[in-house]
């Protein structure tokens, strides 16, 4: 158990299995998915028909592709508040989803849970250096969405 802050990012790597790039599959929304990539970037659409496309993705890296194409229709209500704020760092609509993807992640894998909980109280960063609001971005002051989502699943786990 360490207290050190946790770097993670790429999914061959030391804790890797915290990047939705981690190849277990989770089910939620009704379905199954290769990743938990899968279904975030699914979530970003309310049209089923992208949804499917996004769920057929052969890899991580294809679903976020396609969830990060803009000329595909963004349901309008992603950056909006989170109705249900809670728990913590849950505050947009895009959290919300994120956190039920992770928290159903860490539950369905229970060698994940235990290594999630196994890091104790350490601060987790998603090494992101281009992703300054899931990762902590190239300043190293971003957001960490992503770490601090996992942490409240950690806590939640915990309890």
């Amino acid at each position: 158990m360490t207290n050190d802050p946790i770097l993670f990012y790429d999914q061959r790597e030391p804790y890797g299995f915290f990047s939705n790039f981690s190849r277990h599959r989770v089910e939620i929304y009704g379905r199954i998915w290769m990743t938990s990539e899968h279904p975030f970037q699914a979530m970003k659409f309310l049209d089923p028909l992208l949804q499917e496309r996004v769920w057929a993705a052969m890899s991580p890296g294809k679903a976020a592709e396609i969830g990060r194409d803009r000329s595909l229709p963004l349901r309008a209500d992603w950056d909006d508040p989170d109705p249900t704020p809670e728990p913590p760092y849950v505050e947009l609509v895009k959290d919300r989803v994120m956190y039920d993807v992770v928290t159903a992640q860490f539950t369905q894998h229970h060698d994940l849970g235990l290594a999630l909980l196994g890091t104790g109280h350490a601060i987790l960063i998603e090494n992101a250096i281009h992703d300054p609001y899931w990762g902590w971005g190239s300043s190293r002051t971003g957001v960490n969405r992503l770490g601090k989502i996992l942490m409240a699943v950690r806590d939640k786990l915990r309890r």
